[in-house]
């Protein structure tokens, strides 16, 4: 009776994580504190910044679709600990949602940052947001394919982390890299990294859907 008990408290605590994570209304009622609702910040790298995307940014998809403002710190050619140090400027500009995207640049440079890295960097973004009363929505890095399909597996590695550790905290999060599939149809093919016109809209209608 005793085992039973304990498998059925594992299977609800394993609903109630999946239920914080990939449910499209799991931002909705959120305390957000004396933020502005109708302000959202996106922070990544050169795909938030939206480089080499050939249509708009997915940050100023984001505002399109939700109607409200949207402020952009996508810097190219930066790591999850650049998210780790900018976190605290993000939240004092009170946005209500903060959009986070990092992990591609970690992915590329592995061997100095690795998975540990990435998720302990992205812990520091997620935790300075709660404190502040912002509603973190974290991604998963999406594949890479083309002259990037060297560094694919370690973008894999890096996504199943994100994944993990947004199912353990109970973080919001948008799975980017099962929704890329191969990355062919959502990838810039000049570099197989980037995001295309089909993938910035993606990644703004995944976002979007959880920004009530």
């Amino acid at each position: 009776m005793d085992k039973i008990k304990s498998l059925a408290a594992a299977a609800a605590l394993s609903l109630v994580l999946d239920a914080g994570c990939e449910n499209k209304d799991n931002t909705a009622g959120k305390d957000y504190g004396d933020n502005d609702p109708n302000l959202v910040a996106c922070m990544g790298d050169s795909l938030t910044m939206g480089y080499m995307c050939d249509g708009a940014p997915y940050p100023q998809r984001i505002a399109e679709k939700t109607g409200k403002n949207v402020i952009n710190y996508g810097i190219g050619g930066v790591k999850s600990d650049t998210g780790a140090s900018l976190v605290s400027s993000v939240v004092a500009r009170k946005p209500a949602y903060v959009c986070i995207l990092y992990g591609s640049n970690d992915a590329i440079s592995y061997g100095f940052v690795g998975p540990e890295g990435t998720v302990n960097n992205l812990r520091r973004v997620v935790n300075v947001c709660r404190a502040n009363n912002c509603i973190p929505i974290i991604a998963t890095i999406p594949p890479m394919n083309g002259s990037h399909a060297i560094f694919n597996g370690n973008a894999t590695v890096i996504a199943d982390a994100i994944r993990e550790f947004a199912k353990l905290e109970n973080v919001c999060y948008i799975d980017l890299n099962k929704a890329f599939g191969d990355g062919e149809k959502h990838l810039n093919p000049a570099d197989g990294l980037h995001f295309n016109d089909a993938g910035g809209e993606l990644v703004a209608k995944k976002f979007a859907a959880k920004i009530p």
